[in-house]
């Protein structure tokens, strides 16, 4: 603070005083520097791009407009492989007893299907950008005796929709195309056994008609110099998922262009190594 000291005599007639304050903006030219700043991380970092997430549904059916969406995974029980019995839509095929599942024992609570989609079928180019895990404890139910008592299971045969078992149902995704232009995905699927530690490669099905084994499973695999285990890869372990930005929806198609989902369901059944 400063002090001044006016005095009345060297101003005898004159009505007007004049007071030399001196006046420091310690704020000035911050907007420059503000400016400034925001160029600096501009050129070091590039500009801001936007990650918000949209949550895409399965488009409805036209004809029923119902909104589900049905995967069915087939287990392989042992035996020849050229017999299409082997493959059964249950869990024992991965060694577990009704126990397990009935009492949702931790060796099954804690498996899960796992549906990985990449930007292309080919495995040495492909890059894994969206997963979607469906839980054992989710699914339709089946029959079975443990030992003498008749009781209701789980089964990997999973209906998926907005209401009921929804996880899984939804594919969450960019919701803006300004930094990842994709909208055609590949589908791949596998299972992790919690009981085995060890994950369960899945092919895929025969488009829903059972008459029809032209794409898979694998004993009975069409075309020249093709075997049980010597097949296209690309044409065998993967489904397409084409996404809609307008209205947030998707489908899914197999190898014909045929949509899957809802009145044809999403088949995957697993593929079997060969016996060293």
């Amino acid at each position: 603070m400063n002090n001044f000291t006016i005095r009345k005599d060297l101003f005898p007639s004159s009505k007007q005083i004049d007071i030399p304050i001196q006046l420091t903006w310690d704020y000035l030219g911050l907007d420059e520097i503000d400016e400034y700043e925001n160029k600096v991380i501009t050129e070091v970092i590039g500009k801001g791009r936007d990650f918000e997430v949209s949550r895409f549904s399965h488009l409805p059916e036209p004809e029923t407009s119902k909104t589900e969406i049905n995967y069915e995974f087939y287990f392989y029980s042992g035996g020849s492989l050229d017999n299409m019995a082997n493959w059964k839509i249950n869990y024992i095929g991965e060694g577990f007893t009704p126990q397990n599942i009935y009492y949702y024992e931790n060796n099954f609570s804690k498996s899960f299907f796992k549906l990985d989609l990449y930007d292309s079928p080919d495995s040495k180019t492909q890059k894994n950008y969206i997963t979607i895990i469906i839980p054992t404890q989710q699914g339709l139910t089946m029959e079975t005796y443990m030992q003498r008592t008749k009781v209701s299971i789980k089964k990997p045969k999973f209906i998926l929709d907005f209401i009921g078992d929804k996880e899984g149902f939804f594919i969450y995704w960019l919701k803006s195309v300004d930094f990842l232009n994709i909208d055609t995905f590949y589908m791949s699927a596998k299972f992790y056994n919690a009981k085995s530690g060890q994950f369960t490669k899945m092919m895929t099905g025969n488009g829903g008609d059972p008459r029809d084994f032209t794409n898979g499973p694998q004993f009975n695999i069409p075309g020249s110099g093709q075997s049980k285990y010597s097949f296209d890869s690309m044409q065998y372990f993967y489904y397409t998922v084409k996404l809609n930005y307008d209205t947030h929806t998707y489908q899914i198609f197999n190898t014909k262009n045929q949509r899957l989902g809802t009145n044809i369901p999403i088949k995957w059944y697993e593929y079997v190594n060969p016996t060293p």
